[in-house]
């Protein structure tokens, strides 16, 4: 008899009815409580059902029945991240993927909690690793395609967004991601097309009225950008990128007070999420604002400790300004973020990405060789910015 309640609770679960799951299986345990099976079904209809204390109540009594279990790991530290336990939920799911590494979400939620914890250089070497077994897995290739961003590698990450959305043209997150990134690469006239295509899926999404604002801005057409920044902010009043937009139009047509009201607008939500940096930062260059710029860029390097981007950012400026010694830093750190240089060669546009020794370091303003066609590449400008 428990073996069919088990049975029917399994395709409960896997038919997205965790509840029907947990009537049947919390009778069956509370009448045989070192049932193993029952006890890791009912913690699986726990977490699917977002009642993370009470999974991790009856697999924590599951893992002392049953030793080297990989669902029973994963699952708890599912439950656990839930919880926001994410230490304690990282040693389970480390755990869960030694014992089995066969299935790529054992993979996805060990880089989702390293990329959590602003970890994206380890996610990243977990997450290459996970691709090579598993090439067309879109979670993994997703979240791939994020850690690079955060890691300031934009064209590799634009890669993976071309993956994803090829794989699912549909899926809203891939082609918003794959435009933005061509957008924010100054890519126009690349990007056009998909966000034609995301204004076809989902209209209504704040996303594609950011983007489309965005391509009419870098297209010139400032009236119509200025639209769809209002639109954005009618339905959300602290949306950072509208409101750093709106300024720059302000801006831009000489309109000292409006402008002034959208920047403070924006600077007031400045930190409230990750992107919220960049939404910001990008701005104060085209408003003549550079000593602001450096202020939100090395602001941004605390926020997100272990995202590379701002570095890039702040390398690129210092290196503008003449502040070599400044420039030499960051560059430093990029490359110890990353765990790799990306040089491109200015001759023939071959891109490279040397594995970086910290021992040995790397020096930004010695010339190399390209290894494609043997020009000499002088640095830093052969240091690649996106």
């Amino acid at each position: 008899m428990s073996e069919e309640i088990i049975s029917s609770a399994k395709e409960a679960l896997e038919e997205g009815r965790p509840h029907d799951a947990i009537v049947v299986l919390e009778p069956l345990v509370e009448q045989d409580d070192e049932d193993v099976d029952a006890l890791v079904c009912l913690g699986m209809a726990y977490v699917q059902a977002e009642m993370p204390a009470k999974a991790v109540t009856v697999l924590e009594q599951a893992e002392e029945l049953a030793e080297q279990h990989c669902v029973i790991e994963l699952f708890l530290g599912r439950a656990l991240w839930a919880l926001g336990k994410i230490d304690y939920a990282e040693d389970k799911i480390r755990e869960a993927h030694r014992l089995d590494s066969s299935e790529p979400e054992v993979w996805l939620d060990l880089a989702r909690i390293l990329y959590r914890k602003n970890e994206y250089r380890e996610a990243l070497g977990y997450l290459q690793q996970s691709i090579e077994q598993f090439p067309t897995e879109l979670g993994l290739l997703g979240l791939y395609a994020l850690t690079l961003y955060r890691l300031g590698d934009f064209t590799a990450a634009t890669d993976e967004w071309a993956k994803v959305h090829r794989l699912n043209p549909d899926l809203m997150a891939a082609v918003s991601n794959y435009a933005y990134l061509l957008l924010i690469q100054n890519r126009s006239f690349e990007a056009a097309p998909f966000v034609g295509h995301a204004n076809i899926v989902d209209p209504d999404d704040y996303r594609a009225q950011i983007l489309l604002g965005e391509l009419r801005f870098q297209s010139g057409e400032h009236d119509g950008a200025k639209e769809c920044f209002i639109r954005v902010i009618e339905d959300d009043p602290v949306n950072i990128e509208a409101l750093s937009r709106l300024a720059v139009l302000a801006h831009m047509a000489r309109d000292t007070e409006t402008c002034r009201r959208y920047l403070e607008r924006a600077e007031a939500e400045l930190g409230r999420n990750p992107e919220s940096w960049r939404g910001l930062c990008d701005v104060y260059p085209l408003l003549g604002m550079s000593e602001e710029y450096i202020e939100c860029l090395i602001r941004w390097t605390k926020s997100d400790h272990g995202a590379a981007a701002p570095w890039v950012a702040l390398a690129f400026q210092y290196d503008k300004q003449g502040k070599l010694e400044h420039a030499r830093n960051a560059w430093r750190v990029v490359f110890e973020l990353r765990g790799y240089v990306k040089i491109q060669c200015s001759g023939c546009r071959t891109v490279s990405r040397q594995s970086y020794d910290e021992t040995t370091g790397f020096d930004v303003y010695q010339a190399i060789v390209c290894q494609a066609c043997g020009a000499k590449i002088n640095m830093p400008v052969g240091l690649a910015v996106t």
